[in-house]
Formats: C-alpha cells, sequence, structure tokens
C-alpha cells in the first residue's frame, strides 16, 4: 500500500479533509487506504459535555463516517476495518490508564511502550481546560481518558500498519492525544508520514513533512512557498498585513472587532513607550523541543523580567497589550494576567476598547514573545523586539537577542531602526496563501461542507 490516511476525528473539516487526501492520491494513480478509528476520542467534539453539540449523537457521526468511507470506495480507495485490541493489550492499556501519574511534570514524561504519550494528553489538557498549569487532580477522570484514547489509537495504528505495510501514513496535527499514537507507531516502525493542517483559509488545507509546531521547519516551509511564488506574491504579501490591519482575520477569529479605532493609552510625557503584546500560548505549552525559545523559557518568565526591567528606568514605559483571547481562557490565567503590576508599567484587559493597531503607531518599540504582530510591526515601520522562537525568526524582520542583558540594550536604545519591509513579505505571503484548495471537500464554512456533495454538517 503506498498510502494510508488515519482519521480519529468524525467532525467537519477534520473527516472531509481526509476524504480529500485520500481521494487526491488514488486519483493519482497510488494504492490508497483509509481507516476511520472508533474509540473514545475526548478530543473529538461528538464526546465534549457541551449542550452546543448535542446534536452530534451517536447515530449521526457512525453515519456521517459510513457515508465518506462509501464515497471513498467509489474512488478506488479501501477502507479498513481497525482490528481489535487484544485482551492482554487492553489490560497494559488499563494498568498504563490506572497508573496515571498525578503531577504534570511526570503526567508529561509518561510515556507507553516508548511513545511519547503523555505529553500529547498534556496538550489536550491544557486545550481542554483552557489553563497553562492545570491540576491534574482536578481533572484525573479526564486525564485516564485521554491516556486510554492515546494508546489505544498508538495500538490500533501499529497494528493496521503492521497488516497493511503502507509506505507512507497522513493524519491530522500531530500534537493531540488523539492523534500522537498515530505518528509514535509510524515512527517506531520506520514508516514516512506527513501531518495535514488548515491551510491559510478554510477552503484550503496544507501537508507538512514535519510537525507543523517544529518552527525550524515552518521557516524552512515559508521559504520555500516564497520561491515557488508567482511575480504577484509581493502583492500578496502586502495584502496580508493590510488585511490584517482592516480586521478581515485572515483564517482564523478576528480578535481586534470589539476595539474602537484610534483609541490609545494618554501619552505619559516624553517617556520612551515600550509595547509588549501577549499571545495565546496554549498550541505550545506541550510540544517537546519542537520550539527552542533562545532566552526565556516561557512569556511569563519573560514578561515578569520585563516588568522588572521597567521598574527600574526612569524614561521608558512599558505597556502591556493582553490577547483579547484571554477572555476565555481559565480563571487562573486570567488572574495571572490581571495581577501585573510594576512601577512604570500599564496592563491594557483583553476586553480594552484599546486598538491594538493604533498601539503599534503609538508605541517607539514593539516586543513580542509568540505573536504574529511582532512581524505586523515591523511591516508598518516600527522597532520590533523578538523574545521567543517564531515561524518569522531569521527573515530579518525583527531583532532578535540571543541573551536578556542584550533584549534590554535594545530597549534602551533611543536610536534602534525599523528593519526593512520586504522582511516581513515572505511570512505575509506564506500566511495568505499557504495550502492546497480541495476538490471533492466543498466547506461551506469553517464548520461545514460536503463531501463530493454529501452533505458533512
Amino acid at each position: 500500500m503506498d498510502l494510508l490516511v488515519i482519521e480519529s476525528f468524525a467532525f467537519t473539516p477534520r473527516l472531509g479533509t481526509a476524504g480529500e487526501i485520500a481521494i487526491t492520491a488514488a486519483v493519482a494513480g497510488k494504492k490508497t487506504g483509509f481507516s476511520f478509528l472508533h474509540l473514545d476520542n475526548p478530543d473529538d467534539i461528538r464526546f465534549l459535555p457541551s449542550r452546543r453539540f448535542q446534536k452530534f449523537g451517536k447515530r449521526s457521526w457512525k453515519h456521517k463516517v459510513w457515508k465518506v468511507e462509501s464515497i471513498l470506495r467509489n474512488y478506488g480507495v479501501t477502507t479498513l476495518e481497525e482490528d481489535f485490541v487484544s485482551e492482554k493489550t487492553r489490560l497494559t492499556i488499563q494498568d498504563y490508564v490506572q497508573n496515571a501519574p498525578h503531577n504534570l511534570r511526570e503526567l508529561r514524561a509518561y510515556n507507553y511502550n516508548d511513545a511519547v504519550l503523555g505529553l500529547a494528553t498534556v496538550s489536550s489538557l491544557i486545550w481542554h481546560t483552557h489553563c497553562l498549569d492545570p491540576d491534574p487532580n482536578e481533572h484525573y477522570p479526564l486525564i485516564q481518558r485521554l491516556l486510554q484514547c492515546s494508546a489505544m489509537v498508538y495500538e490500533k495504528a501499529r497494528a493496521l500498519i503492521l497488516k497493511y505495510n503502507p509506505q507512507k501514513i497522513i493524519a491530522f496535527n500531530g500534537r493531540f492525544a488523539s492523534v500522537k499514537g498515530i505518528f509514535e507507531a509510524a515512527k517506531q516502525l520506520g514508516v514516512e508520514v506527513q501531518y495535514y493542517e488548515a491551510g491559510g483559509s478554510y477552503q484550503q488545507y496544507e501537508l507538512f513533512d514535519q510537525p507543523p509546531h517544529d518552527f525550524a521547519y515552518m521557516r524552512e516551509h515559508i521559504q520555500s512557498y516564497w520561491q515557488r511564488a508567482a511575480m504577484d506574491r509581493e502583492e500578496l504579501a502586502h495584502t496580508f498585513y493590510k488585511n490584517r490591519r482592516q480586521g478581515e482575520g485572515i483564517g482564523s477569529t478576528n480578535y481586534t472587532s470589539d476595539q474602537q479605532k484610534g483609541i490609545v493609552p494618554e501619552q505619559r510625557s516624553n517617556d520612551r513607550q515600550i509595547v509588549y503584546y501577549s499571545a495565546s500560548d496554549d498550541e505550545f505549552a506541550a510540544i517537546g523541543d519542537l520550539v527552542k525559545h533562545p532566552i526565556f523559557k516561557n512569556q511569563r518568565e519573560a514578561v515578569t523580567s520585563l516588568i522588572t526591567w521597567a521598574s527600574n528606568q526612569i524614561d521608558c514605559y512599558l505597556t502591556i497589550r493582553v490577547h483579547p483571547n484571554l477572555q476565555k481562557k481559565s480563571l487562573e490565567d486570567r488572574n495571572w494576567w490581571n495581577s501585573l503590576t510594576g512601577k512604570n508599567v500599564e496592563v491594557i484587559p483583553p476586553d480594552s476598547k484599546v486598538d491594538s493597531y493604533a498601539l503599534v503607531d503609538w508605541a517607539d518599540v514593539v516586543v513580542t514573545y509568540n505573536s504574529t504582530i511582532g512581524a505586523e510591526a515591523a511591516y508598518w515601520g516600527k522597532p520590533s523586539v523578538l523574545l521567543g522562537d517564531n515561524m518569522y525568526s531569521g527573515l530579518g524582520c525583527v531583532y532578535e537577542p540571543k541573551s536578556e542583558a542584550e533584549v534590554y540594550t535594545l530597549l534602551e536604545d533611543d536610536t534602534i531602526a525599523p528593519l526593512p519591509q520586504e522582511n516581513c513579505l515572505p511570512y505575509g505571503y506564506y500566511r495568505l496563501c499557504r495550502g492546497i484548495k480541495y476538490n471533492y471537500y466543498n466547506p461551506h464554512n469553517p464548520a461545514s461542507g460536503d463531501f463530493v456533495g454529501q452533505a458533512l454538517d
């Protein structure tokens, strides 16, 4: 078998994208298989305890999977039944689940058959709780469900690989408990993998040869896109930055819709205005060493250092613009940001009407840790200092200090100049244009669509 697409999510657009990939390969002449893993997947909306998703009952999602599989067979894709897990393996998984650590650090390192499933469980746990540092004791039943799911995915994927000997495996994302086991099994058995993810808009998807959270790989990916781009690449790159500023929210939520255009804090005499933009970093909190931050191990450590520095300055003022998405985070996370205070420091809360883009113009220097607005500020002509790792590192659009001392040398330098706008363009082009357009799955919006004419809503 040339390619095996494995799916564990029954909701749109995941199921439609997996089907798209399978048909595309089959039509290209590749011997292609598809397998849907039937299991308790806490990451799938069909199992989320929310009234919003009650309509996705067992009958509806099973019918949807059957519908997709029927279409795939019409295009020459072999749909594969998953093998039953042996009683011995079930007991091994049961023992793994029952002995789960009650400590988050230990949970991160809690492997199953040398597969890093504990780390993936922490990643899913953070996503479920909207908390960067959840207490395992408060969520232990969920942790056990996630570990059970992850180990079952690993065993079922491993059995499929051993039985059908595919040359390549494609599955979603790679970081969640419900998918990590697919990639771990493939890695252990020496099978090539690809990761699928959303593209630049809901009308596209993208394939990656390495984890999409690996910034070093993503930087090469961005440059590859730029080098292969057509003559209109610069025009499209400018469009990305302009659209973002106008609030079009390229491929994602528009977080500035509730802000009032032009509103900024009052000017404080002739103080040098340093503006820090926070980022929502849940997605990168449990991915191992794929991201390598050069100075601070996390965003909170960076912000604490900035506040300490600002409190000792005479003519510098630090404004912290808290990301609007914090309103959806856990009480613990909200309390941490709300508790920030210090001399020469102002914290703009997530629900503030202050215009994030007018704030860029108002600032003397913009500072970020892992935020798109770091590149955007550079595009709009501001010196931009990046304290963490990012996809746009190395493009020459932001300052990238390598030590804490270098950070503050830059921030105290009133002659620091913006870097060339043209250096921002490869990132802008990639963000706008990345992905492959669908041919068989037709998305109506980010959450619904039809597959070869059959509704998957």
